[in-house]
């Protein structure tokens, strides 16, 4: 009876060892396999600049519409961070697997030594938009000088302003910096270009007038016009659309995690798709259930507003390609006495979006 009992505790170790070496899954090129949340899922540490601003429409989306689950991942949203390159440095250096950011600060991170791996375009081009308070407004008006008026003119009128903006070195910010520019003005004189850490904290200086205006994007910039106190001055897109053709919002990867969970990053990207997918024909069932989850103290009308003008962005080729990447170094290297020249396989990989069903 004793030795039958062992035989069958025996037997028993022996099955549970072929279960769990039947279970474990192995990862490309012999790297550790991504962790497993519940359920199954494969959790991606994920990092972005927050729930608060639609240029993360894509993962919010995906999140709203629950299609990370159905593409078996589990997103573990790390803090927050208003700041582009805080957040390539986090995935550069393995605090976080995937970001999504701006298109210069892969760029940026580059430039310090620090690699990271592009592996799609989820935005272009580059919605960004200078709005102005009422008060800002009032003042340019009476000198003839409207969001009406010739492009030229209205870059002249910001001469002397304070522009709330994002982090130095932000996309935003160096898209701003880079409009200014060709327009003939010296960003570091002719224009106070005001650094924020927090959308909200830039938001509301213009509103209350210590700032004139703020550089940015929808739904920051089209909100203050359906709330009443401030209205979109320049629209890039509109206003000077070869300025605005850079990779806006992009995919960034740790290069190891790219090289050892290859299906992870591509179940991330499917994700990417569906919401962009929904982009293309956005529902008022979409439409509700994103506002509710995410922007539920934004008004209806400023809601609106921003979502229609940031959609189109999100509805083009996620296929990272030598163009944008020309002129988004370009928009990089302006001001700069050492210009940055990063090669275009040294910082994209294009193997696994190029993959994708209608990339």
């Amino acid at each position: 009876m004793v030795r039958s009992t062992k035989l069958i505790a025996s037997a028993l170790a022996v099955l549970l060892t072929v279960l769990v070496s039947g279970c474990a899954s192995s990862s490309p090129e012999g790297g550790e396999s991504a962790a497993s949340g519940d359920g199954g899922l494969t959790t991606i540490s994920y990092i972005d600049a927050g729930s608060a601003c639609l240029c993360s429409y894509p993962r919010l989306q995906a999140e709203a519409q629950g299609y990370f689950a159905q593409q078996g991942i589990e997103i573990d949203n790390k803090t927050s961070i208003f700041n582009a390159n805080q957040l390539i440095q986090a995935v550069a250096q393995g605090q976080a697997d995937i970001a999504l950011t701006g298109g210069t600060a892969p760029l940026a991170s580059a430039a310090a030594g620090k690699l990271v791996k592009v592996v799609a375009v989820l935005g272009a081009p580059a919605p960004e938009q200078i709005t102005l308070n009422n008060q800002t407004l009032e003042k340019l008006a009476q000198k003839g000088v409207t969001p009406e008026s010739p492009y030229q003119e209205k870059l002249a009128a910001l001469k002397g302003l304070k522009i709330a903006s994002a982090a130095t070195g932000s996309t935003t910010d160096l898209l701003f910096r880079q409009i200014l520019t060709l327009g003939g003005l010296k960003p570091d004189s002719d224009v106070t270009i005001q650094p924020f850490s927090d959308a909200a904290a830039g938001t509301a200086a213009v509103k209350q007038g210590a700032s004139d205006g703020l550089a940015g994007f929808p739904s920051q910039t089209t909100g203050p016009e359906a709330d009443g106190w401030g209205k979109v001055f320049i629209d890039i897109v509109k206003d000077a659309p070869e300025a605005a053709n850079i990779p806006y919002i992009v995919v960034a990867v740790n290069p190891d995690f790219l090289k050892n969970q290859p299906d992870a990053v591509t179940k991330f990207l499917k994700a990417m798709t569906q919401a962009r997918d929904d982009a293309k024909d956005f529902s008022q069932e979409h439409s509700d259930a994103l506002h509710q989850k995410f922007f539920a103290s934004t008004s209806d009308a400023a809601w609106k507003t921003g979502i229609e003008a940031i959609l189109p962005v999100f509805t083009g080729s996620i296929v990272p390609t030598q163009e944008l990447a020309d002129n988004l170094i370009k928009v990089y290297n302006i001001g700069k006495p050492d210009p940055v020249s990063v090669p275009f396989e040294e910082l994209y990989d294009t193997e696994l979006v190029k993959a994708l069903p209608d990339a």
